[in-house]
């Protein structure tokens, strides 16, 4: 499929997601850039419970989205999901303890930015704690795919978005799917 046609199928799916799933944050909404704040239990489990059934809309709609970040759907609160191997995770005031010092590079799509794309620089491993849905504080070391996605969201809760941290020049249409991407090394 040639560049202009992509675009056009793009615009289609986007237009879909406009009426589809009205809640999404996209950028260049002010929200999208401010820092979030924690959240009880109760709270992170009722806006967790939300973001999956508005990331499960968004999947049937556009065929792809892998995570969803609460000021994505206008709540200024620390929380976000994940949709990895088939199951969706919540994850309640978290943060990143420690980073690697070693980093991949991934081009990087974004529910709030529509249809661009970007190559982004992240650590190849984490370490995260956050509150999961028992109430339970977790640490998880986190590496490849999942610390790329962990990292994403969390920035969305600190008010960064994906295009922020675009290495030069990297900024494009979304022209090729991004489920099959692969994490590349960075030096």
């Amino acid at each position: 499929m040639d560049y202009i046609k992509q675009i056009k199928k793009l615009n289609q799916i986007f237009g879909k997601l406009l009426d589809e799933c009205p809640m999404v944050v996209y950028i260049g909404d002010p929200l999208l850039r401010q820092k979030t704040t924690e959240v009880s239990l109760e709270e992170g489990i009722n806006i967790g419970n939300r973001l999956k059934t508005i990331l499960e809309k968004y999947r049937k709609v556009a065929g792809f989205g892998r995570g969803l970040a609460a000021p994505q759907i206008g709540e200024m609160k620390s929380v976000f999901v994940t949709y990895l191997d088939n199951a969706f995770k919540i994850y309640i005031n978290p943060k990143i303890t420690q980073s690697s010092a070693d980093f991949n590079i991934y081009r990087e799509s974004c529910l709030s930015c529509g249809y661009l794309s970007v190559d982004v620089k992240r650590s190849n491993t984490i370490e995260i704690e956050y509150m999961n849905e028992q109430g339970i504080t977790k640490n998880e070391h986190v590496d490849s795919f999942s610390a790329r996605l962990i990292q994403h969201e969390i920035d969305h809760l600190e008010g960064i978005v994906n295009i922020d941290k675009a290495e030069n020049g990297s900024i494009d249409f979304m022209v090729n799917d991004p489920l099959k991407e692969q994490l590349r090394n960075a030096k």
